[in-house]
């Protein structure tokens, strides 16, 4: 029996949604002074939603621990919601330690003008790994949005971050 090939317009929409809320959030998004401390001031504070994200998937899982009792994450007793749960929250922290870097390194050496879109790619990202999270507990394919919005920010944020040093 030949494995099913995963689908592919799931993740393209996931793509083309992350880059029309990129350009839609650089038109609102507030600009910086010049100089590397406010831009990686501005740069932290655009880094809260992804925070205030992943604080939520953990107070999830915990309270959710609490109220079924399944307090032993090694006991074997965790629910498909606890197990699925636990690897969105995992995955978010692997995701963050690659766009948080990159993200900062961006910001620090971007010009001032160019602060408004680099704001906007946090809130991007935030909404992606919010995409990711419902997703999956929606059902497994269902993450494919919000994975490959996550994976095109991240990819554009370090090949912009790695072409501002060079440049």
């Amino acid at each position: 029996m030949t494995p099913e090939r995963p689908p592919i317009l799931p993740p393209l929409a996931g793509i083309t949604l992350a880059v029309l809320a990129w350009l839609l959030l650089a038109l609102v998004a507030p600009e910086a002074h010049a100089g590397v401390a406010p831009h990686i001031a501005l740069a932290l504070a655009a880094l809260l939603p992804s925070v205030v994200l992943l604080i939520a998937m953990i107070v999830t899982q915990s309270s959710t621990r609490a109220l079924t009792g399944a307090i032993d994450p090694l006991a074997g007793t965790d629910s498909a919601f606890l197990r699925t749960n636990q690897r969105v929250i995992t995955n978010t922290i692997e995701q963050l330690s690659v766009f948080v870097p990159a993200y900062l390194a961006l910001a620090a050496g971007a010009p001032a003008a160019r602060m408004a879109p680099i704001v906007a790619l946090a809130w991007v990202f935030a909404l992606a790994r919010l995409a990711f999270w419902i997703g999956y507990l929606a059902g497994t394919r269902l993450r494919a949005p919000g994975m490959a919005a996550t994976f095109a920010v991240n990819l554009a944020t370090l090949i912009s971050a790695i072409w501002v040093w060079l440049a």
